[in-house]
């Protein structure tokens, strides 16, 4: 599906260049522009995409929403848009219904293990975890004597240790301490920890190509206003070279994604 007919990247387009353009994101010191923001994505069903229409999900494809997940990383969303999908895919794989709000995904390292103890609670730390500060609840994986368990818990119950990561967005330890969940079901047979961390990883990865694509527009735009020496900085060789590396390396990540 080319990206023009794709009706979820329009839409989502259109709420960020309205709700998250850089100059009301840069101007508004106390971030009060999240929450129109995430309230516009939410109306349009986007956080929930990857979730089917039985679970209170959008049921859009895999392929919709990795181009979602491209588009928020054009525009810099610093919301947790791809946190919430992958949250609501997971729960779906053990046909949990999503509820409302934000939410993320726990563990977020392929390092950190939640255990899941004999009366159903759920215990361990996990690092890195984005967002956690602004979820409302988590969807987990835990490992107990069975097997791999989907479950979902409310975030008022963990112990949350705020961080931030190079982006300034949170990144954050979440500690559970026998946590009962709200709900909480087996994983699908051969569901392992393995293929939640490569679907996180794709989710980052075309956030990251999307970034790279504004980086290279922002970068071309520049080179053909700026002038230097009575001409423009876009008849510089060198400086051509180095857009020609960002275009190579912008398509790259693309193509990976």
């Amino acid at each position: 599906m080319a990206e023009s007919d794709n009706i979820v990247v329009e839409t989502a387009e259109k709420i960020f260049a309205d709700l998250a353009d850089p100059q009301t994101i840069n101007n508004d010191k106390n971030n009060s522009w999240q929450a129109p923001l995430w309230q516009a994505l939410s109306e349009a069903g986007l956080p929930l995409s990857w979730v089917p229409d039985d679970l209170g999900g959008s049921g859009a494809s895999l392929a919709d929403g990795f181009a979602l997940l491209n588009a928020a990383g054009r525009f810099a969303v610093a919301v947790p848009l791809a946190e919430t999908m992958l949250a609501g895919w997971l729960l779906a794989q053990a046909k949990i219904a999503s509820p409302e709000g934000e939410m993320t995904i726990v563990p977020a390292s392929p390092k950190d293990r939640i255990t899941l103890d004999a009366d159903g609670a759920l215990s361990g730390r996990a690092r890195g975890v984005p967002f956690a500060k602004a979820a409302k609840h988590f969807a987990v994986l835990a490992h107990g004597k069975d097997g791999a368990s989907i479950a979902l818990i409310d975030a008022a119950k963990a112990r949350i240790e705020a961080g931030l990561n190079v982006g300034y967005d949170h990144s954050d330890t979440v500690t559970l301490d026998k946590v009962q969940p709200v709900a909480i079901k087996p994983a699908p047979k051969g569901f392992e920890q393995t293929h939640l961390m490569l679907m996180g990883g794709v989710a980052r990865s075309l956030q990251i190509a999307g970034a790279l694509e504004s980086m290279l527009d922002i970068s071309v735009r520049y080179s053909n206003e700026r002038v230097a020496f009575e001409k423009k900085i876009s008849k510089f060789q060198a400086v051509q070279h180095n857009l020609a590396r960002l275009a190579g390396e912008s398509a790259a990540a693309l193509a990976a994604g």
